[in-house]
């Protein structure tokens, strides 16, 4: 049964193999600059050229660009497929674009690394910034472009293989803290093909190949990023109970050794599939699928019941997508320092291929810089963000995955700015930052999405990864392992 993808996720599946990076022409970028009040400034008016239109000019930008988000049930608060919804808006748009909070897109570099890069080039920004100052016409909508389709159900990969549903709403505080909730989910394989259950399923086991996961909030508002598990130990189940029948308490890890990890979520995540024959992960065939979800407290209460599209494999499976990481514990920023930097590295253990990045921080967040040291001693950068956006993250997968040889030392810089001129701050006056759970606490992590060259080297990864989890707990007090119940939190999670 060939599974039916929508456009975008076609396209994700395979863009490994194509170019999707656009040129930025740097007379483009000087007239974007000089480009302010006046339409003597404006590209084109000089030359006499005829305004830009709706429909010729600016329609397939904004379809190219924008409407994945901007449509009817997705997360912008509006839509974009119609000139009449653009038209009206046309002057917010500009701005939005010349300032380059729109669309999302946080990495300065490499330029053209990453799949599904949503930058704007310089001449299609100068063109939305004319149209919008030239009275935003409509030109022949007839031969505007047809809007894209909308995803199969709501679905950006296609019409998933087993959906997964928390069992009721989940009641969320109105704060003021935020809220860590566990909640297990019995699964059934009984609606899934049988044909879909045999191509997917790895010999000689009881379990699946996973190729995507997909998770779809059911309030975005209070979601601020979910992980999806599988337990087979039942513990979930219980610890559930004993805390009253709908989800319990769990901050850092998920309360018991997963069988799996299948996926998450953050703000700004674009659902993909990766290359063919590489698995995201492994689900066994029973159990209970758990999702643990990070909630922000809106100041009032709010209800959420998530659910999870799950894609199995269809080809056979030949790599299963790995994980390093880096992480400090070590933040204490103080009141008013506009760039406090903390710093981490690890050593690649073995040789790996590097598939994807994802840098995190909160809302203090400024830049973050990552790069990694070759034995040959030349250096390679992995992911530059000057400009963070705690509300778009991503898992920045690359266009072209590249070799990491063992003995590759990779770095990372994460740099915070808790002074009155961050807009983002959200204490004001500011106020002394640590380590924490809430989203008004502050974090740092890297993510690196790797495949293992030699399968004897998967061992390998997760000695490097317990040390690692050692190395970072390490860096706790006492106070602070016992408060988040990270005593021997970490080694269980690891299988230790």
């Amino acid at each position: 049964m060939a599974r039916k993808l929508t456009s975008g996720a076609r396209s994700s599946a395979f863009a490994s193999s194509r170019c999707i990076a656009r040129a930025v022409a740097a007379l483009g970028a000087l007239a974007v600059l000089l480009a302010h009040s006046s339409r003597a400034d404006t590209p084109g008016a000089a030359t006499g050229e005829p305004p830009p239109t709706w429909a010729h000019d600016v329609a397939p930008i904004l379809m190219n660009h924008c409407v994945e988000c901007h449509r009817p049930g997705q997360v912008a608060p509006f839509s974009l497929l119609a000139y009449r919804d653009a038209a009206k808006r046309a002057r917010f748009v500009e701005k939005m674009v010349k300032a380059r909070a729109m669309p999302p897109w946080s990495p300065d570099g490499p330029p053209g690394a990453f799949l599904d890069e949503r930058r704007l080039s310089d001449a299609e920004i100068a063109t939305i910034a004319r149209w919008a100052e030239t009275g935003a016409a409509a030109g022949d909508l007839s031969q505007a472009p047809v809007p894209p389709a909308a995803p199969d159900g709501g679905w950006r990969l296609g019409t998933p293989d087993l959906v997964v549903r928390m069992r009721q709403p989940f009641p969320v505080p109105a704060g003021p803290g935020d809220t860590y909730e566990v909640l297990p989910i019995p699964f059934s394989l009984g609606a899934v093909p049988a044909d879909v259950i045999a191509r997917a399923r790895i010999p000689e086991s009881d379990e699946l190949a996973v190729a995507a996961v997909e998770i779809r909030p059911g309030n975005p508002r209070v979601l601020h990023h979910a992980a999806v598990f599988v337990d087979t130990t039942g513990v979930a189940r219980r610890r559930e109970a004993e805390e009253g029948g709908n989800g319990y308490r769990s901050f850092g890890t998920p309360g018991f050794v997963p069988a799996s990890y299948l996926g998450g979520r953050v703000p700004g995540t674009t659902p993909r599939f990766l290359p063919s024959g590489i698995a995201a992960g492994v689900m066994p065939m029973s159990g209970d699928v758990v999702l643990q979800i990070h909630y922000h407290a809106t100041g009032k209460p709010e209800t959420d019941q998530t659910e999870v599209g799950i894609y199995f494999m269809r080809e056979p499976t030949v790599r299963m997508l790995d994980s390093l990481f880096l992480r400090s514990f070590r933040l204490d920023i103080p009141a008013g320092d506009p760039a406090f930097a903390v710093e981490d590295s690890i050593m690649i253990p073995a040789d790996c291929i590097l598939m994807s990045v994802f840098p995190h921080m909160h809302l203090l967040g400024r830049e973050v810089h990552v790069s990694a040291l070759l034995p040959d001693g030349t250096t390679r950068p992995l992911i530059d963000i000057s400009r963070w956006s705690f509300r778009w993250q991503d898992h920045y997968s690359y266009r072209e995955p590249f070799l990491l040889p063992k003995g590759t030392r990779v770095r990372c810089r994460w740099v915070y700015d808790n002074s009155v001129s961050n807009p983002s701050n959200p204490n004001s006056p500011p106020k002394d930052v640590q380590f924490g759970p809430n989203s008004t606490d502050e974090m740092c992590g890297l993510l690196l999405g790797v495949i293992p060259v030699n399968l004897a080297d998967i061992p390998v990864l997760l000695e490097a990864r317990v040390a690692k989890m050692k190395a970072s707990v390490a860096e706790l007090t006492p106070e602070q392992r016992s408060r988040f119940k990270w005593d021997d939190a970490f080694d269980d999670l690891a299988g230790k």
